[in-house]
């Protein structure tokens, strides 16, 4: 029997990272160890899984946890919501975790070392055709921060034996894995819990607003093919759907499987402001294409459940 692959999960509670240590946790090619920054307790799948409960931002932690791992997966980054900015101190210490995290991985020995990222880096790039080698050109501080951790994880790496590789993530969404509450402000999530409070969706946002989303569980797909094909290559890699729509288009969807799945008819209130749209824009993650890396489509599933989940959630009333 070939020996188990020892991944390193930080941010193990999170909003990706919650999905991703469910399934990694049940694959038996693969011992998890997953670092988890507040004692809280977890669901029985947890078990399955070793747990360190330590703060990540404190590298004394990292020698211990180090010891064994092939492949560092680094999530406890915060991901970005316009409802909840993250503070410029908090970007700092992010980059500054990050660094010494790596740096930590390279003096263990760690073959791989792989940091979620975002398409906030690309900012005004999102024109067109954008795929891993668009030149990024990111108008937030959020975004700004990313390149920021991607420049030093290249930095540090770049004459050690480990390979970085940089995922730049679209937007994602489904039902959490470990509840989060401010998962509420995500736009779809946003749009399903609308649904069961009010039957109306609302969008304050110009309707015209395009976004890529893919949903949690093609994320978890297609980390897990990263984690343990030992094709993917040092660099920056996307991981999108491949389609954009319109916000306006988005609230459509679900206000059709609102109807569909819970038997809810839905009206729609949007805005059009003054101006021309944002530009149409496709994410082509062609790096991941080349490699045989799969990227399913399971959004409307998943938008389904999470139908689910909010009338779980919020829907007392119509029980």
């Amino acid at each position: 029997m070939a020996p188990q692959q020892r991944v390193l999960l930080t941010g193990a509670t999170g909003h990706v990272g919650g999905h991703l240590f469910r399934h990694l946790s049940a694959v038996p090619s693969i011992a998890t160890h997953a670092l988890v920054r507040s004692p809280r307790p977890l669901p029985d799948w947890a078990a399955r899984a070793e747990v360190t409960f330590a703060d990540i931002s404190k590298s004394e932690v990292f020698a211990t946890a180090l010891q064994g791992v092939d492949t560092v997966v680094h999530l406890a980054t915060r991901g970005y919501s316009a409802a909840v900015l993250p503070t410029a101190t908090e970007l700092a210490t992010e980059q500054r975790t990050a660094t010494a995290l790596v740096q930590a991985a390279i003096r263990a020995g760690v073959s791989r070392f792989i940091f979620l990222s975002s398409i906030h880096v690309y900012g005004n790039s999102l024109i067109g055709v954008v795929d891993d080698d668009t030149p990024p050109s990111p108008t937030t501080e959020y975004g700004r921060s990313r390149q920021s951790i991607e420049h030093a994880l290249l930095a540090a790496t770049r004459d050690s034996a480990t390979t970085v590789v940089l995922l730049r993530l679209t937007n994602s969404f489904g039902t959490p894995a470990i509840p989060r509450p401010e998962t509420w402000n995500l736009l779809l999530h946003d749009l399903c819990r609308q649904v069961v409070e009010t039957s109306t969706i609302s969008l304050r946002s110009d309707a015209r607003l395009r976004r890529d989303v893919i949903a949690l569980r093609d994320v978890v797909q297609v980390l897990t093919q990263v984690i343990t094909s030992p094709s993917i290559s040092h660099g920056v890699h996307l991981i999108a759907s491949g389609q954009s729509l319109q916000l306006g288009e988005w609230a459509a969807v679900v206000q059709r499987l609102a109807r569909e799945t819970l038997g809810i008819d839905v009206s729609i209130d949007c805005r059009v402001n003054e101006g021309s749209p944002q530009p149409a824009y496709t994410l082509v993650p062609r790096k991941l294409r080349e490699v045989g890396v799969t990227i399913p489509d399971q959004r409307e599933a998943e938008i389904r459940d999470l139908l689910r989940f909010a009338l779980q959630e919020f829907g007392a009333g119509r029980q």
